[in-house]
């Protein structure tokens, strides 16, 4: 069937399950047609009705997924709106690389003390370098952002 794009996995797994069990529905179906037996008869009836079942449980529970609104989440979300909401992506993702420059730096400054010849050495310097240089422009480029969303509030 053709269902919601950004599904889960999970939740296409189960959807799938639904439909597997509908098409099983309906060969017994087709196979009490052609049998004519009672027992067949109520096990079809009672496989439809819990496939409608299955269908509404599930339904109720993803219609709910992510609707909490308890006090705690309400105060956060206040207090995130008043520091201007969330940051845009980029600014995220500068955040995580300045963090991962900070983390590189001493590693590449403690291999230097063990570099084999004058070359690995120079090249570890400049890895250095290259990732000071990179983070101060992050850090500017943050700073920038700061001060743009500090006088928007002004």
């Amino acid at each position: 069937m053709g269902y919601h794009v950004n599904m889960s996995r999970k939740t296409e797994n189960i959807y799938q399950s639904l439909d597997k069990l509908k098409e099983l529905e309906e060969r017994l179906s087709d196979l009490n047609k052609t049998i004519k037996s009672r027992e067949l008869d109520d096990i079809d009836f009672e496989l439809v009705q819990e496939i409608k079942n299955l269908r509404f449980w599930i339904d109720s529970l993803y219609l709910y997924n992510g609707k909490s609104t308890s006090n705690a989440k309400k105060t956060a979300s206040r207090e995130n709106g008043k520091k201007g909401g969330r940051p845009p992506k980029q600014i995220t993702q500068m955040k995580r690389r300045r963090l991962e420059i900070e983390e590189l730096i001493p590693e590449l400054e403690h291999k230097i003390k063990f570099a084999e010849n004058l070359e690995e050495e120079k090249n570890l310097k400049n890895q250095i370098e290259e990732l000071k240089k990179e983070n101060q422009k992050i850090s500017s480029a943050l700073e920038q952002y700061t001060k743009g969303s500090l006088k928007s509030e002004s």
